[in-house]
């Protein structure tokens, strides 16, 4: 037997992250290594994670490692080694408290003050349902309902319940793999069923399972780690399960959602809840905890649910509340909503049918530029669940498939058949559509727990993806099988990330072909493949001709290009300015990259942020890229874009560019050269809406704002109708004649537009102004001048009868359009 003696120097205490470090290097030894708190008297099985954290080891503890074991002079000079030269630097800074962004409310919603509560918008969207509350399961006061139990029994009725459990978590179908493969590491954790079995005074095996969850959640609930704390979740929703099992029957009672439903829980929904509630009655989730590494908040993103968490005391607002609407876009809950706001969302909905009906077809095509160049507008995903819906988002494919989901948040990497399964699940969605899979992008500053990893003072340029295959070979050749396994469903690009030079290339090529060449071997099939690399790192700009002899393709992936050929970490906020994808010397990499690759036959796409920012959009279609993968979100706005852009033009505008002194004088010319490519008029007839019936100023102002969204001529309806109203606090912008002229000067009008709402029946302007004709003015902030003038203008015009009569009575949109174009001399 050995002992090894340390203080704990961690501020953190041994929490997750370094107890996941010691049992990695624990579990390669058949050695019994216990840890001991000797400062308080508690100890734990240093082979699992859940044991050390429970032992309540913190800063300044006295502790021992015990071993004992035929292996134990390895084992004890591995931890030794360990714990002086790297345990010190296994720890994480304590997390700050959340500081939730609540965005501002639309200046509409204010005004119509709703019975609501706000919280943090984590699943974007829009949802509308009778309130269903899911109260916390309390297995103790259930365990009271139930017979009691002999010890023995009990012993055999919790083993056959865990098995059940582990058995459903296995061959759960429910596109969700990731999630339950983490539960199931969880479950199988030793720690986990020896403190279920321990129990052997409970009443009966129900109370045993609830003095699981509070004996493991304690010591978790503890931890200054939000993932740790959250993890919770998966205790309370495994023995929830367990307890299930046990019963033969669900625990909830209102599971059954049979129309259309928010879901308010006063904790955190778990998982296995969520799994068993979605069904197209869900239309939201309200929640008291959760955050953004919660499983469920994940499941929620890939299934589309709008999800709100951080409500807390929701009870007294819910409870009573007949009808609920969940608009996690603003971080909004209201509660049985008045006329004002059931005004709003009907203008709401009214307008994203609009957007949805203009955008409809684009979806369904690949788009091409004005001047006839095919475009791909491609979708980075990071769940094969998200697959299906980035397709009816209008994708042409997938251009990055990061894989990282897949191996985190489990204590062994997954293996090669369940790899297949995620892969080939995508490849059968596309049906032929283009397929990108990154390789394993992990390391340094995205650490999995299984893997033994040292840490680095500058893990971005450290230890990391492609430079780690080598080492964790059997992990990269697992994923590579699963990877041309998956090609004989369909056509596969398979990416690497990190490659900085030809070695790697070869290398890389080399174990592909061979691994090819093993399946084939073993009769099982491989299909069409290609493989690529990420070119993030800048000196593979001159490798790109060599490199054709191996590769088919390469993706440029601009954010991390961008911070190492800028020397910037992105997420370092002394930093964080010099990182600009703008930056005219960065521009003319990615173009050099763009244009050696091509001339080596080597196909090229982009997959970084870069390609859902509109405003490049000219200048990496002037690059010559016609590949570009983003958030699905950004995929048709993109192609609404693309189809207004001619390439020499936009090759001009490139040049331009380059030869900028600035990212901000880039933005300039950027900015001048959309608006001159798409001018929009000051006047059209889409902007008159006639002979409308309103009910409110706020209503007004709605109407007009969305419609210039609607048209494509301001960034956000509601930025535009916050700048409408600021300048409306001010001065009231009624002249009299029955008339409004509300205006506004701003960024966020992208052409600058006169638009015309005439009502059906008087409305109240304020200050005991009632008007039936609304001319509202939106102008673009560097049009200043063409703001007075105009303004001034229809002023004058408006004092005269005869003008207001004609746009009163006139009933063709033409004709008040010639009829102000004339008179405003525009």
């Amino acid at each position: 037997m050995l002992t090894l003696d340390f203080i704990c120097t961690l501020p953190n205490g041994i929490h997750a992250r370094p107890a996941s470090e010691i049992e990695q290097r624990a579990q390669s030894f058949s050695a019994a290594i216990t840890l001991i708190n000797l400062s308080k008297k508690t100890q734990a099985n240093a082979k699992s994670v859940l044991g050390m954290i429970g032992a309540d080891i913190t800063h300044g503890d006295s502790c021992q490692f015990l071993i004992e074991g035929e292996d134990q002079q390895a084992a004890f000079e591995q931890l030794q080694a360990f714990m002086r030269d790297e345990f010190a630097g296994c720890d994480e800074p304590m997390e700050p408290s959340a500081d939730t962004h609540i965005q501002p409310l639309p200046v509409f919603i204010e005004h119509a003050r709703p019975n609501h509560l706000r919280g943090n918008g984590v699943s974007k969207g829009i949802g509308r349902g009778v309130p269903v509350h899911i109260d916390s399961v309390d297995l103790q006061v259930l365990s009271q309902q139930e017979p009691a139990t002999d010890a023995t029994r009990q012993q055999q009725q919790l083993r056959d319940a865990w098995e059940l459990t582990q058995e459903t978590l296995c061959h759960a179908g429910t596109g969700a793999e990731q999630v339950l493969a983490a539960q199931l590491k969880l479950l199988s954790d030793p720690v986990f069923k020896t403190c279920l079995l321990s129990h052997t005074t409970a009443r009966n095996a129900l109370q045993a399972i609830a003095l699981t969850v509070q004996e493991l959640s304690q010591p978790l609930l503890k931890s200054s780690s939000q993932y740790l704390r959250e993890r919770v979740i998966d205790i309370r929703d495994l023995c929830q399960s367990i307890a299930a099992n046990l019963l033969g029957r669900p625990l909830e009672t209102q599971l059954a959602l049979t129309c259309d439903s928010i879901v308010i829980c006063n904790g955190t929904l778990t998982p296995g809840q969520f799994l068993r509630l979605c069904n197209p009655h869900l239309k939201g989730i309200v929640m008291g905890d959760g955050g953004e590494t919660s499983h469920t908040v994940i499941l929620a993103r890939s299934f589309g649910i709008p999800l709100l968490c951080g409500v807390t005391q929701s009870d007294a607002l819910t409870r009573s509340a007949n009808m609920l609407i969940l608009d996690s876009r603003y971080g909004l809950l209201v509660a049985n909503p008045n006329e004002a706001m059931e005004s709003w969302y009907r203008l709401e909905s009214a307008k994203q049918q609009a957007i949805a009906q203009r955008s409809a077809p684009l979806r369904e095509q690949q788009v091409s530029t004005a001047d006839g160049t095919r475009i791909s507008v491609l979708a980075n995903i990071a769940l094969a669940v998200e697959a299906q819906s980035v397709f009816a988002h209008g994708a042409d494919g997938v251009g990055l498939f990061r894989t990282e989901m897949l191996f985190c948040e489990r204590s062994e990497a997954p293996d090669e058949e369940e790899q297949y399964q995620a892969y080939s699940g995508v490849l059968r969605c596309a049906a032929g559509k283009k397929i990108t899979i990154r390789t394993l992008d992990i390391g340094g500053d995205k650490p999995c727990s299984f893997l033994d990893l040292p840490a680095e003072e500058n893990p971005f340029l450290g230890y990391r993806a492609v430079r780690m295959y080598p080492q964790f070979h059997d992990i990269f050749t697992t994923q590579a099988r699963a990877l041309l396994r998956a090609s004989a469903v369909g056509p596969l690009n398979i990416m690497v990330p990190m490659v900085a030079t030809l070695a790697e290339i070869q290398w890389l090529h080399g174990q592909f072909q061979h691994i090819a060449q093993t399946l084939l071997q073993e009769n099982i099939p491989v299909g069409e493949w290609h493989l690529g690399i990420m070119v993030e790192v800048p000196s593979t700009l001159y490798l790109l001709e060599k490199a054709a002899n191996y590769l088919d393709f390469v993706s440029i992936g601009s954010n991390d290009l961008a911070q190492y050929f800028l020397a910037c970490d992105r997420g370092n906020p002394y930093v964080r300015h010099l990182y600009d994808y703008r930056n005219p010397t960065f521009l003319a990499l990615m173009r050099d990259i763009t244009q050696r690759a091509q001339a080596a036959g080597l196909a090229i796409s982009l997959c970084g942020e870069m390609a859902a920012d509109r405003q490049m959009l000219p200048l990496l279609i002037g690059m010559g890229l016609t590949q570009l993968s983003m958030a699905a979100g950004a995929i048709t706005p993109c192609k609404e874009a693309l189809t207004s852009l001619n390439v020499g033009q936009c090759q001009q505008l490139l040049e331009t560019a380059i030869g900028c002194e600035s990212g901000e004088q880039v933005l300039e010319y950027v900015e001048q050269f959309i608006r001159s490519q798409s001018q929009k008029p000051v006047l059209a007839q889409e902007l008159l809406l006639l002979d409308k019936q309103v009910a409110s100023k706020e209503e007004a102002i709605k109407l007009l704002t969305d419609n210039l969204e609607v048209q494509q001529r301001v960034v956000s309806g509601a930025l535009a109708e916050r700048a409408i109203w600021d300048r409306e606090a001010v001065f009231s912008t009624a002249l009299g004649f029955c008339v409004a002229i509300p205006h506004c000067k701003s960024a966020h009008v992208l052409h600058s537009s006169i638009s015309v709402l005439r009502l059906k029946s008087p409305l109240s302007w304020g200050e005991g102004v009632d008007v039936k004709l609304v001319i509202m003015l939106a102008v673009n902030e560097q049009e200043q001048e063409n703001h007075m003038k105009i303004f001034s203008r229809l002023a004058r015009k408006l004092m005269h009868s005869d003008f207001r009569d004609q746009l009163q009575m006139l009933s063709d949109s033409a004709a008040i359009t010639d009829l102000l174009a004339a008179e405003l001399a525009l």
